[in-house]
């Protein structure tokens, strides 16, 4: 389930996906974001927080997509998705030390009375402080540690730039902007 796509391309998702009641059957659901040049945005906590208040809404009822289910689907269901549950999806002796710490100081973090509420409700991607994967630490600090994010930003936009050169595709602001 990509809300963020479905969303941005008006797939009316909500009037016609079944997501609370796939689960309420067992049918494994996991999240995801598509890419960025179709929904741009590509970040699984605000994909969590569209699973648990989107249906909510369409349902006219809080009783579907608990903050915790969609915690789980982001974690839980995301491995057994890919068929990795034995691995990881979840903190357990044996499996792979993946694990992400937030900045709870931050302001969207206050006043924390649930974590869980709070982490998919309120929190996003700013307050990511360390990320384990594997057991090897691939952020530290909110800043990512294998790589020179700074020079793969502008790597990017020079490819993109290009790709929009070479195909004549323009896509700007149907405004000027300064």
């Amino acid at each position: 389930m990509c809300p963020t796509a479905a969303l941005k391309m008006g797939a009316r998702m909500t009037a016609t996906a079944r997501l609370p009641e796939m689960l309420a059957r067992g049918v494994t659901v996991s999240l995801g974001t598509d890419a960025g040049n179709n929904s741009n945005l590509i970040e699984t906590m605000r994909s969590m927080y569209l699973a648990a208040v989107l249906y909510k809404d369409a349902r006219g009822t809080t009783d579907v997509v608990p903050a915790e289910r969609a915690l789980e689907l982001a974690t839980l269901e995301g491995a057994r998705a890919l068929g990795l549950d034995a691995e990881l999806g979840s903190l357990e002796a044996g499996k792979r030390a993946d694990l992400v710490l937030f900045d709870t100081r931050r302001p969207e973090w206050s006043a924390l009375h649930n974590p869980i509420n709070t982490l998919v409700y309120a929190a996003d991607g700013r307050s990511v402080h360390t990320v384990l994967v594997d057991g090897r630490v691939v952020v530290a600090e909110g800043r990512a540690t294998y790589v020179d994010e700074v020079g793969l930003i502008r790597k990017v936009q020079a490819l993109g730039e290009r790709l929009l050169d070479r195909t004549g595709v323009r896509f700007g602001p149907r405004w000027p902007v300064l």
